[in-house]
Formats: C-alpha cells, structure tokens, sequence
C-alpha cells in the first residue's frame, strides 16, 4: 500500500464497486491485467498494478445495480479501438462515445451495468 502522506491526509488505498456477484471480479482483473488477491464469501480484491497507487475492491450485496453511477472509473490507453474490442468480447458494452474539445472516450458497461470510460491518450 503506499505511504501516508500525513496523519490527517486521507490514503485513497482503493475503489469499491458493489457486485452481485464476485465473479465481476475476474472481468476487471483481466482488463486490468492484475490478481486477484483475496476472494471470500463477501470480497475480491484486485492487486495494485505496478504503475498505480489505487486498486479495485469488489463486496457482494444482495441488491442489482438500477441507476446510472454516481461514481465511475476513467482509464486510459493508447488504442482505444483495441480495447473496445477486448471489452466487448470480455462481456462488456458499449454505452457511447464521446468527444470534448482534444478528447475522445468510450462510455462502457461491466457485466453487471457498472459505467466507466475508456480514454485516448498518446503514448
């Protein structure tokens, strides 16, 4: 984990996407390409990649996703086409694609609904 900044800094050590069922865990896992590192009844925790500070955390609840997040993930890569690709044929989709001013995204769902985008950036 990495280190405190100060005593009254909050560490955000991880994001939690609320499942249910843990199995979401192995989507974002291999889009990610990271472990899983814990898995029990209730969690499955993604490893830290070597080249980022905040993880995924995954709970079970008894309840189905039913509005839009109020809170979702941005990645970022270099070919966009490819990954959508590579989500699509994880069991992802496709919500929409968006542009703003030198920016271009890719709206996605996870298998269980989960919104999130996928960025174009230059290597």
């Amino acid at each position: 984990m990495p280190a405190f900044q100060g005593p009254d800094i909050p560490l955000l050590a991880a994001v939690t996407v609320d499942c249910r069922d843990l199995e979401l865990a192995d989507f974002w896992a291999s889009l990610l390409s990271v472990e899983i590192t814990h898995r029990d009844e209730q969690w499955a925790f993604l490893a830290y990649a070597p080249d980022r500070k905040v993880t995924v955390w995954f709970q079970k609840v008894p309840e189905d996703k039913s509005v839009k997040n109020r809170v979702h993930l941005d990645l970022a890569v270099t070919d966009l086409e490819a990954t959508e690709a590579r989500i699509l044929s994880m069991g992802g989709s496709k919500l929409a694609s968006q542009t703003w001013g030198e920016y271009s995204w890719i709206t996605f769902a996870d298998p269980e609904g989960n919104e999130f985008d996928i960025m174009r950036v230059e290597a």
